[in-house]
């Protein structure tokens, strides 16, 4: 039975179903929903996509297949909740990513400029114009109508509305910002209440054509710093849209929980995914408005495991709110109809239970089911005239394909509720996962970067900020058993006792690198993973952080197919290694207190040394565990939880303990297609002797003394 008061997001776990209406018959949807319920979800969620709902200005059809409010009712039957996804963006492989296409034909001027003056070719709006704000708020009115007597506290089943989709990837995707006379005009509003200077880029800020000119194709003279300044000021905008959509909602007396979706994924990895965290971080602090995750990480393995664990860690450190997934990934993979993938099913069982002992409360299954994109009452002239560009179908990799029947990742929704239910069961829903006293750093400015024009700073932040800094050294402290946390360096003080590891590039602000010397002149630990910074965030020059240290950045190497790079210990502590990048870090001759980790072979220059409680390490590792062992346990710091055994038994094992006031909790992921024996050692002390099965995920109360 549902309960009928208003629910708070993170009262209670929701697994819900992502099942498209519009793309079904009527007739299909029961069937649709009874799978849902079969397989262990509580809830149903569903866009309500704009473009179908009023394909002629102010003709809007919610009859038939397009029947939301049936469909709503329906899922209510089956006792289950239900998600709005209003949009008025939707994506969703959508024509217009939602969008009607007499917004565009009757209303061009929102179509924005960007780069060079050029007009966009994607389906960008400019957000906050007023005249789409009214269209939106006469879309929203007509829906209130039906989602209004259909929320939870009054006697429905709605409990809770995402607002938008996706805010800001087109932009980002595209390298297309919204540079349009109205969004520059708020953005030299903004520039100048900030900095109070009108010459900031060295001429008159006017709102003229001849500034927007300059701005939209910026000089290499001030580029890097208008592209720093608008990308703060963008997200401060989406905040403003976010708040203005809830308040519409508001003013229609719907009092609910709002979700706001992050996207990022790419590829099958999540390197990228924390520019989607930046660009929407500002509106979590938003009233009743909770943070979302995309989880498109394909094939869930050793390969990847990690970027699971940083994607929710960087929701943590980002906001205090509870939080979840709108679209978890959860079928085959197969998304373009062509045998193109076949991801095993295991995957969503490992990631549901990793989402959700990282903090995780509602979880989307998405795409639940497949069906059939629809025609177009007026067909546009676009090869096949239908609601979206897959085709006549659309769902192809979806537990339960078009026509309705269950393909073999369906069970597994089921074998991934299971864990969580157990968990939530076993655990009264209130647990706190065990971390290690391990920080990395979060550094917001190393994500604000969707766009850029003549920017050098770009490509050197990408690599330095994740890639090899993510997929040898923080995949192997997860191997060792180090369960760390990320902390949003810009918002927060490192904490004090802590190892504090960060990231490092040529460019880091001012703000960053008098942070890190102050931790450090307060006996703060901190390792540092990349290249020492010479710039600020804006370009100019910045060297207050190795002025402090005392080391410094000195030739680079990199190898070629005549040079084969290579690293050594000068204490024996690791074999010589090849390499694609190294920096020499340079210090006076006479510091004995710095200690040589790793140098470069043959030219015999330091690429990782040790300074007191400051480490640097500027090479592209290996996953060396005994090297990064030997760094923390030199440190001070030992991983709480670890698992002994042979390395084939050890590697792709991820225990995790969970504790609340009055137990704790075991929790154990094969990652691998084999079985393990391990021991597992807690602070030292043996917890268990495990054998585990392939893929198989052990969830046990343990007794501490």
């Amino acid at each position: 039975m549902i309960n009928r008061q208003q629910r708070i997001l993170g009262e209670e776990l929701i697994v819900s179903a992502e099942i498209h209406y519009f793309r079904l018959a009527q007739e299909e949807w029961e069937k649709r929903i009874e799978l849902a319920k079969d397989a262990g979800c509580n809830t149903i969620a569903s866009y309500i996509p704009w473009l179908v709902h009023e394909q002629k200005r102010g003709s809007f059809d919610f009859s038939g297949n397009y029947d939301v409010a049936k469909f709503i009712d329906l899922v209510a039957n089956y006792g289950m909740y239900f998600i709005a996804r209003p949009g008025p963006f939707v994506m969703a492989e959508l024509k217009n990513e939602g969008i009607p296409y007499w917004i565009y034909e009757e209303k061009p001027h929102l179509i924005p400029v960007s780069w060079n003056s050029k007009k966009v070719e994607s389906a960008i709006l400019v957000y906050n114009h007023p005249d789409f704000i009214s269209e939106v708020e006469r879309w929203y009115a007509e829906l209130s109508k039906i989602i209004k007597p259909r929320l939870i506290q009054n006697c429905g089943n709605i409990i809770a509305i995402q607002l938008d989709n996706e805010i800001g990837m087109l932009h980002w995707v595209n390298n297309s910002p919204d540079l349009s006379d109205f969004t520059l005009d708020r953005f030299i509003d903004w520039l100048t209440e900030k900095y109070h200077d009108k010459l900031r880029y060295g001429f008159e800020l006017e709102k003229d054509d001849h500034v927007y000119s300059l701005l939209r194709s910026p000089s290499q003279e001030y580029s890097e710093k208008f592209v720093e300044d608008y990308s703060i000021f963008i997200r401060q905008e989406y905040a403003i849209y976010v708040e203005k959509l809830k308040s519409i909602f508001e003013n229609l007396g719907i009092d609910t929980n709002f979700i706001v979706n992050i996207h990022g994924t790419s590829g099958g990895r999540g390197h990228t995914f924390p520019i989607g965290i930046s660009q929407l971080k500002e509106t979590f602090p938003l009233s009743n408005v909770f943070p979302s995750t995309d989880i498109y990480l394909g094939e869930y393995s050793l390969h990847n495991f990690h970027d699971l664990w940083n994607i929710n860690e960087m929701m943590n450190a980002t906001s205090d709110k509870v939080y979840g997934s709108m679209e978890f990934e959860c079928g085959s993979g197969d998304y373009g109809d062509n045998f193109g993938q076949r991801i095993d099913p295991n995957s969503t069982i490992q990631k549901a239970a990793l989402c959700y002992i990282q903090g995780n409360r509602f979880l989307n299954y998405y795409l639940f089911s497949g069906g059939t994109n629809w025609k177009l009452d007026t067909e546009p002239f676009d090869g096949n005239g239908r609601i979206a560009f897959t085709g006549e179908l659309h769902g192809f990799a979806a537990p339960v394909s078009p026509d309705g029947t269950p393909d073999y990742p369906y069970e597994y929704i089921k074998l991934a509720n299971e864990p969580l239910k157990n968990i939530e069961k076993q655990t009264a829903g209130n647990f706190k996962l065990v971390y290690d006293d391990i920080y990395v750093a979060y550094l917001d400015e190393y994500y604000r970067t969707e766009y850029t024009f003549h920017n050098k700073k770009r490509p050197n932040i990408e690599i330095r900020r994740g890639y090899n800094f993510w997929d040898s050294f923080l995949k192997s402290l997860l191997i060792m058993g180090y369960r760390y946390r990320f902390i949003d360096l810009e918002k927060k003080e490192p904490i004090g006792d802590a190892l504090l590891i960060i990231p490092a590039a040529r460019y880091m602000s001012f703000s960053i690198q008098k942070k890190i010397v102050d931790f450090v002149n307060k006996g703060g630990k901190v390792l540092l993973y990349g290249d020492l910074p010479l710039y600020s965030s804006d370009g100019s020059p910045c060297t207050y952080l190795i002025n402090n240290l005392e080391i410094s950045p000195g030739e680079e190497y990199n190898a070629s197919h005549k040079f084969f790079l290579s690293v050594y210990s000068p204490k024996g502590i690791f074999k010589e290694f090849r390499t694609y990048w190294a920096r020499e870090l340079k210090f006076e001759p006479t510091d004995n207190e710095t200690e040589k980790l790793a140098c470069i072979s043959q030219i015999e220059k330091p690429c990782a040394v040790r300074k007191g409680n400051i480490t640097v390490i500027s090479t592209e590792f290996n996953g060396n565990l005994k090297f990064f062992e030997y760094i923390l346990h030199s440190l001070g710091f030992y991983s709480k939880i670890k698992l002994t055994g042979t390395r084939k038994d050890v590697i792709g094992t991820f225990p995790f303990l969970l504790e609340n006031e009055n137990n704790k909790f075991l929790v154990v992921l094969n990652n691998d297609n084999y079985e393990k024996n391990v021991e597992i050692l807690f602070e030292g002390k043996n917890i268990g002797n495990y054998r585990i099965k392939p893929k198989e995920i052990v969830f046990r109360e343990i007794a501490l003394r």
